[in-house]
């Protein structure tokens, strides 16, 4: 008489608990070595970027509703800040003309200016007008960068991190700084107005 051989079968996957603590792993080598190699500096970069991008269409959004760009970011979050003195329209926004929060609130300075801390330690981001062609020009500034970040986010925005181009040419400059600090500006294009 023969006997039936049972053979037991192992499934042959893993579980999905063995999964996820395989990727889980994985993750955490790469976080870990890609602020080894440098990769964290790169994605401060385009989280700066990105912000002073929001701040300069948030302002744009409420110059839509109110006629009017605030000098302060806290203006886009916070219409009291928004007298005749914190206004490059030079009058108070009233509460009807402005519609909302134009953006999230932010941690911010003593002049209204964004300070930007979970992106770039002793960064602060505010708005800024100047003359230029036959009208203003309205960008957002970032001051406290980085040489290196002002250099790899002109590359970023620009295709080259030239720091002589100007508005005329490029939606982005930067100026290093010198020192010890060796911190400087990054400037980014948001309006240009006839006036």
């Amino acid at each position: 008489m023969r006997k039936a051989i049972r053979i037991k079968r192992h499934s042959g996957g893993f579980t999905l608990v063995e999964l996820g603590i395989v990727v889980a792993v994985l993750l955490v080598l790469a976080v870990g070595v890609g602020y080894f190699f440098g990769v964290g500096g790169q994605s401060r970069n385009a989280a700066l970027l990105a912000f002073q991008r929001t701040v300069g269409d948030a302002a744009l959004r409420m110059n839509a509703n109110t006629n009017c760009i605030p000098r302060q970011v806290r203006g886009l979050f916070d219409n009291a800040a928004n007298q005749a003195a914190n206004t490059f329209c030079g009058v108070d926004v009233p509460a009807g003309a402005w519609k909302q929060p134009y953006m999230q609130p932010t941690d911010f300075s003593a002049a209204g200016d964004a300070v930007i801390n979970n992106i770039m330690t002793g960064v602060v981001v505010s708005i800024q007008r100047e003359a230029g062609g036959i009208g203003q020009r309205y960008f957002t500034r970032s001051t406290g960068v980085p040489n290196a970040q002002i250099l790899e986010m002109l590359q970023e925005c620009n295709g080259n991190n030239d720091t002589t181009v100007g508005f005329d040419r490029f939606r982005c400059r930067g100026a290093p700084g010198g020192g010890a600090a060796a911190t400087g500006t990054f400037d980014m294009l948001f309006h240009s107005a006839q006036g």
